[in-house]
């Protein structure tokens, strides 16, 4: 099998499961299909969003500080197209957009009411020593409210819909609906 047979085969796979998902069009970045020894360009992800404040004025990082969201996402890396995708339908479906809701992957923590943990890396990278399982409800030392989640990618793995998976799906929206109700 040929590296191109091994990421169309990978592109099929998943151009299933978006289907599988309900997706009507899906977006491609053509930089995926660059030359090997090709520079690699940065993941292009409208969810996520990095706050780099090295090189922006002080007074900036100061207005910056003084927003206070009502809850965040954090997660542990950058989310796949996919990824991406899901946790967009998510905020949309909270009433919220990526700036009132943003999903993090880089510190620093932004203030926040409630942080909702996609998954146990994320709490572990976000939350040093907290520990808690999916649905759960913790509150971390400088007593923030956090909620712990399945991450979208982790659900994403898996290629059909079973019963199993349509249980973690609701267990997941129904937890994420409760931040609703704790702001």
């Amino acid at each position: 099998m040929t590296v191109l047979d091994y990421l169309l085969d990978g592109l099929a796979a998943e151009l299933e499961l978006v289907r599988e998902l309900g997706t009507r069009t899906v977006e491609v970045d053509r930089a995926l299909l660059r030359e090997p020894d090709a520079p690699r360009a940065a993941p292009v992800a409208p969810v996520v969003v990095r706050r780099e404040t090295r090189d922006v004025p002080q007074d900036a990082r100061r207005e910056t500080r003084d927003v206070q969201y009502d809850f965040v996402f954090l997660h542990h890396r950058a989310l796949g197209p996919a990824g991406t995708e899901m946790m967009a339908k998510i905020v949309a479906a909270l009433g919220r957009t990526a700036a009132t809701a943003p999903v993090l992957v880089a510190p620093p923590r932004p203030p926040a009411k409630v942080y909702v943990a996609l998954g146990a890396r994320a709490l572990e990278m976000w939350f040093p020593g907290l520990k808690g399982a999916p649905g759960n409800w913790l509150t971390a030392a400088d007593g923030t409210q956090v909620l712990v989640t399945y991450s979208p990618e982790f659900i994403l793995r898996f290629r059909t819909v079973t019963p199993d998976v349509q249980r973690i799906k609701r267990a997941m929206w129904i937890a994420i609906k409760s931040v609703l109700r704790k702001i």
